[in-house]
Formats: C-alpha cells, sequence, structure tokens
C-alpha cells in the first residue's frame, strides 16, 4: 500500500473495505466510514470515534446486522493480502494464537472460557503474511476467531480423540491460505505450540515450508535416504532379541545436543516480559533427520518427515539469566552457516505476530470494547483487525528508505508541518529524520541504545500531527470565507 495511502484515514478506509459486498451499497459505505473513523483514532471509545449520536446508533445497527459476518467484513484484505504474496519470492506466514478477554463485559453474551476457565472472551488466531528480508507487513493472510469448548464430562479417552481438538485451528489456517503460486515460496513460521507433526505434515502436503521451534523430544532416525517411506508400526514394549539388528529411534534432543558448533555470533536480543534487551553470544549447529509420526497417529496414514534441524544456544549466559537455547525445525534446507543463521532470523520475525496482537489490544484496545454479544464483537473485529495491520505497516513504512528526501516518500503538508514544528527547512528532512521527529511528538526519547520508535509513540506522534494539520486546514477554511465576506 502507498504511503500516502496508509497515513490517510479515509483512503486506507476506502481500499480496505471499499469493495466489501454486504447486500446492499448503503452496508459497504457504513463499513468504509466507520473503519475511516477508527483508522483517525484506532485507541478511542465507539462513541468518541463516530463522532454524533445518529453516526453511533448507525454503527451498533451494523454491528447487530445477521446479513453482516466477520468472514465479509474481513475478506477483502485478506484477498488484498493474497495478491501480494503471490508477487513476493518469499513470505513468511507466522501463526500465533492470543486471549482476547472481556471478562470486564460480564452481560456480553455468547463467549467461551479463556485462561484456566475463570474469565470469558475469544480465542484468535492469526497468520500474518511478512517479506522476510525487509519485515515488511503484507497484511492478513487468515485470522479466525474461535470459542473454547470445555470437554464433556465423563469422557471417554476414545471420545477426546473423536472429537475436535482445539490446536486443529493451526491445521484449518494452513488449508485456509492453500498453495503458493509456482515460483513463490511460502513459509509457515511459529513457535512451541506449532510443534504438531500434522500441521507439519499438512504444510508440505500444500507445497508449503515451515520454520518451528521444537517442544516435542520426537522420535528421530537419520534414513533421510528413505524419505517418506512409511515406517512400520512401533511397539510400547521392549525389543525382542532379534528386532536388535534394526535401526535403533533415537530422540531429537539427543541427537542435536551431540552435534558440535558450526559457527557463533552475537546475536541482539529484544526486552520481553522477563528480561531486558540484551546482546547475546550465540553458538550454531545443524543436521538433517526424519521426524517419525507420533505412535498415536502412525494409523492415520502420517508418513516421515525429512527436516533440517537447527540447534543455537547461548554457551555462557550473564550470571543469573537462563540462556537462550532453541532447536528449530525447518522443510528449508541448511547447507551452509548463513542458510542456518538466516533460518533464525526466520523464527525470530515471529514476535512480529505478538506485536500485531499487541496493537490490537493497546492500539486498537479491542477488550475494551462493550458490544453485548459475541457475534457483534466479531463483527467489530473484521473493522479493527486491518486496522491493527496498519499500525505495523505504519512502523515499516518509518524505517524504509531512511536518507530519502522526506518530501519524496511522504505527503507534502505532513512534510511541511513536522519541519515547522522541528524548526528545521522541510528541504533538508531526511524520512527518518521527519519519522523520528514524528514519533517524539508521541514520547520517543531517541537515546543511543533505544532503536526505532515503534508503533506506539509513532502512533501518538501521528495524530498530534494530525491535529495540528486540522488546525492548518481550519485556518486557511476562515480566511478564505472571511476574505469572501463583502
Amino acid at each position: 500500500m502507498e504511503t500516502s495511502t496508509l497515513m490517510s484515514a479515509p483512503a486506507w478506509a476506502e481500499q480496505t473495505f471499499g469493495e466489501v459486498r454486504l447486500g446492499h451499497r448503503s452496508r459497504t459505505e457504513r463499513a468504509v466510514t466507520m473503519a475511516a473513523a477508527i483508522a483517525a483514532a484506532p485507541a478511542a471509545s465507539l462513541p468518541k470515534q463516530m463522532g454524533s449520536e445518529a453516526a453511533l446508533h448507525a454503527a451498533y445497527r451494523f454491528l447487530q446486522t445477521p446479513a453482516i459476518t466477520y468472514e465479509h467484513l474481513i475478506g477483502p484484505h485478506v484477498e488484498q493480502t493474497k495478491a501480494s504474496m503471490g508477487k513476493s519470492e518469499r513470505v513468511l506466514l507466522i501463526q500465533d494464537t492470543t486471549e482476547l478477554d472481556y471478562q470486564q463485559h460480564p452481560t456480553t453474551t455468547g463467549l467461551g472460557p479463556i485462561g484456566n476457565g475463570s474469565h470469558h472472551g475469544v480465542l484468535l488466531q492469526t497468520v500474518l503474511a511478512v517479506e522476510p528480508a525487509r519485515r515488511e507487513v503484507l497484511g492478513l493472510a487468515q485470522q479466525e476467531p474461535f470459542l473454547r469448548h470445555p470437554a464433556p464430562k465423563g469422557e471417554t479417552k476414545r471420545q477426546r480423540e473423536q472429537r475436535e481438538r482445539e490446536s486443529q485451528v493451526w491445521e484449518r489456517s494452513v488449508q485456509a491460505i492453500g498453495e503458493p503460486p509456482a515460483g513463490v515460496q511460502w513459509i509457515h513460521v511459529g513457535d512451541r505450540y506449532s510443534d504438531m507433526f500434522p500441521f507439519l505434515s499438512l504444510c508440505r502436503r500444500l507445497h508449503c515450508d515451515f520454520v518451528v521451534r521444537a517442544a516435542q523430544d520426537r522420535c528421530v532416525d537419520l534414513l533421510v535416504e528413505q524419505a517418506d517411506v512409511k515406517v512400520a508400526a512401533r511397539s510400547h514394549h521392549k525389543r525382542r532379541p532379534q528386532q536388535e539388528a534394526e535401526p535403533k529411534t533415537q530422540h531429537l534432543f539427543e541427537v542435536v545436543r551431540s552435534w558440535v558448533a558450526m559457527g557463533e555470533q552475537d546475536l541482539a536480543l529484544d526486552a520481553s516480559k522477563k528480561s531486558p534487551a540484551r546482546t547475546a553470544h550465540l553458538r550454531i549447529s545443524w543436521g538433517c533427520l526424519r521426524l517419525l509420526p507420533p505412535r498415536s497417529q502412525e494409523t492415520a496414514d502420517l508418513r516421515p518427515l525429512v527436516v533440517w534441524v537447527v540447534r543455537v544456544w547461548e554457551p555462557e549466559p550473564p550470571e543469573g539469566v537462563e540462556g537462550l537455547s532453541w532447536v528449530l525445525l525447518t522443510s528449508v534446507p541448511v547447507q551452509t552457516v548463513e542458510q542456518a543463521w538466516e533460518r533464525v532470523d526466520w523464527y525470530r520475525a515471529r514476535w512480529i505476530v505478538e506485536d500485531y496482537h499487541q496493537g490490537l489490544k493497546t492500539g486498537c484496545r479491542v477488550e475494551q470494547r462493550q458490544v453485548q454479544s459475541y457475534e457483534g464483537l466479531r463483527r467489530l473485529l473484521g473493522l479493527l483487525a486491518p486496522a491493527a495491520v496498519r499500525l505495523l505497516q505504519l512502523r515499516a513504512a518509518a524505517r524504509q528508505t531512511p536518507e530519502q528526501p522526506a518530501s519524496q516518500t511522504l505527503p507534502a503538508e505532513v512534510v511541511q508541518v513536522v519541519a515547522a514544528r522541528a524548526g528545521v527547512p522541510a528541504d533538508q528532512l531526511t524520512t527518518q529524520q521527519c519519522w523520528h521527529t514524528i514519533a517524539r511528538f508521541g514520547g520517543y526519547l531517541g537515546r543511543k541504545g533505544d532503536g526505532p520508535p515503534g508503533w506506539k509513540t509513532l502512533w501518538g506522534g501521528w495524530l498530534y500531527i494530525q491535529t495540528l494539520l486540522e488546525g492548518v486546514h481550519l485556518a486557511a477554511r476562515l480566511s478564505l470565507d472571511s476574505s469572501s465576506d463583502p
């Protein structure tokens, strides 16, 4: 999306929702109007966003209309994202689950249990499409809000195995996205929750690749030349003497810990809830193995998977700090140390989807929305979900072409207002200087070691610049009106 369109709430809303098919043109127009108001002030309440009582009542009627669905609203954005995915040589499809907590809204109906069951809300599965080299966020490739259904009392093991599992949402996401076009590589990226054999197997059947962090100490062997030749069912009993000559099954973590380091480098680690930002000195090793299907799924016609395994670890972490240790499974071949570090870099991009969920909750305040039903919340999410993508795309725009003149990458009136407010000539302002100045109006300090501004400070500064622009436009209109008076 062009930066000028991204920065204009009405233009962004028209491009994102202008093709929504809701059964009547007036509904499409209402969707665009609501999206533009949300984009102009995403953290504001719905009454403040709509601006008038009539517009607010129209918005609530919109959110209560059964003929309008979340799928209708999100559909054009997903299609636009997939069109962009088809034009890129390589795309990361970063997937994660989050909980939307509505415990503070006890009258909202139709929600399910979340967490340990003491709160109620919605589970949200998001697949974000990201261009790996520049970390450009293309948009939502797939998103599914769903409810948790408690296990029935007295459920047997066989019944539990036969009913749909919550974790199958990962497979549904892969299935919904489908196969990449010829000449394009789609790589599904996930954390330890994605280490599920059916999920990995489905990626390969749909000609997609994957990079996931291993959570299961899976059975493996070294017979990679046999590829996906089905293995004989394994017994839980002790091996008989005549079986001793057969290849012995090994376990993933034991095998990879025996590999020697084949490279090392420093890696800047972002701050987390548990630890501040720091630089870690890491070692890396890699190899090729066959993952064997779990015993419980051997009868489901799941075949072994040939994977490359990348292990990265911190041999000497600072005192009192838990050392980094990742085992990554990937279907993309690893032949060199550069390729191994690239796979690590792809996995590290996974944090972008966490930023997205934070933007949805904090930047768009999705959990504070007082809508009375689950279906109403789904419809509102159809408007808010692309708005949260816009926050990430704004951040990405701020980091591209940093040395180009700001006048070549940003709207002229924005550059002029920022330059005037900062007290510098507009023609001397670079793109990076302009964005950093905008972020400072949102609280960005720009100290050494702070890193580039995030979406929170950029968005806060952008709202301030928008207020100044509104003042400039109003002053020009008043001046024109006064000059036309007799």
